[in-house]
């Protein structure tokens, strides 16, 4: 007999919160399950942890491998995978205890490709209720083309789609491999966003728990995802690539307006973040030009109207569009007259 559901988590160095992330899926109220512990390349006691649940629970199953990051772990757990569906989780995260019971009640009823729940982003000391800004309740193929596709890839007001944070999907794994669904290995930031937008693309039924808060993320201030990463820049530059090649030459809706949003994004996000990046100002003055004077950067204002969003944003935009390098550091990174205009990504998932 397969499991119902195969929970996949990415484990690296993570023993100060591992046990908390797996005993949150053993006292499931739905208890048939598996996990699949990918312990990739952990220079901690995370490995033995791992060891330790796999001898007391026959239902987890442990992978030992060499250190490749989440987006090949995650695909480790998808090929390794038994169930009917499949959940990721982060190891420093955790679930309510009814979550997998109140998503396989209706993925099961309605024979869904994925469904998905909210979120809390927790902080040490106080916690966020986090939601989509679509309609709750079931989505035909139909519903999705016509509610979906406009923010498949980027909302209009520079926010990431619905799925973005794929640890609040229930996937079915028919679904993923008949579609051949799996992360870009060698995307190491931001790897959600691509798998999430054609996850959208791709299903034919969803439903979205709005207001079901099962899953906990952890907000971690150190974490790459909230910190300047030079890297980070040239896997923004390769995600938008490969979006344009999968959904920019699409015959039944044009994406890409949203894919020039998405580069917009990744632009605000990496010159906002230069302000933690330690360098010095000449050299915060050159990384600011080389990004302004990008030629994926330029792309993005050629037949270019706008988003909707605040004025602050809109200056910022176009201090960005016509290359303000000295004006940008100024009025943005040193946040005088035009307030606190630094773009963070906050909602990115995290990263080892």
């Amino acid at each position: 007999m397969f499991p119902k559901i195969s929970v996949i988590i990415p484990v690296y160095n993570v023993e100060n919160y591992l046990h908390r992330c797996v005993d949150s899926i053993l006292n499931q109220t739905f208890q048939d399950f598996e996990i699949i512990l990918v312990n990739d390349g952990s220079k901690d006691n995370s490995g033995q942890i791992c060891d330790e649940y796999a001898q007391k629970d026959k239902r987890i199953k442990v992978i030992h491998k060499k250190n490749a990051r989440v987006s090949a772990a995650r695909n480790d757990g998808i090929k390794m995978a038994k169930g009917k569906y499949v959940s990721f989780i982060d190891s420093d995260d955790w679930i309510d205890s009814e979550m997998y019971q109140g998503m396989i009640n209706k993925a099961e009823e309605l024979e869904l490709d994925f469904i998905m729940c909210d979120y809390k982003k927790r902080y040490l000391d106080y916690e966020e209720k986090r939601t989509q800004p679509i309609r709750p309740g079931y989505y035909s193929k139909e519903d999705i083309k016509n509610e979906l596709f406009h923010c498949l890839i980027m909302f209009e007001q520079i926010e990431f789609p619905p799925t973005i944070s794929n640890w609040v999907c229930l996937l079915n794994l028919k679904f993923l491999r008949k579609n051949n669904l799996y992360y870009d290995e060698d995307i190491h930031y931001c790897e959600d966003s691509i798998l999430g937008s054609k996850i959208i693309y791709h299903s034919t039924s969803f439903y979205y728990l709005k207001d079901h808060y099962y899953y906990n993320y952890f907000y971690n201030p150190a974490s790459t995802t909230n910190t300047y990463n030079e890297n980070k820049w040239n896997a923004y530059l390769k995600i938008n690539e490969r979006l344009k090649i999968y959904f920019g030459k699409n015959i039944e809706y044009d994406f890409k307006r949203q894919i020039k949003i998405n580069m917009l994004y990744f632009t605000l996000n990496t010159l906002g973040q230069l302000k933690y990046s330690g360098s010095n100002g000449k050299e915060r003055l050159n990384r600011i030009q080389e990004i302004m004077f990008h030629p994926k950067v330029t792309e993005i204002f050629e037949d270019f109207k706008l988003p909707n969003v605040s004025w602050k944003m809109k200056v910022t935009i176009l201090l960005i569009k016509f290359k303000l390098v000295r004006w940008y550091r100024l009025f943005v990174l040193n946040k005088r007259r035009l307030g606190t205009l630094h773009f963070t990504d906050e909602v990115l998932n995290k990263q080892q």
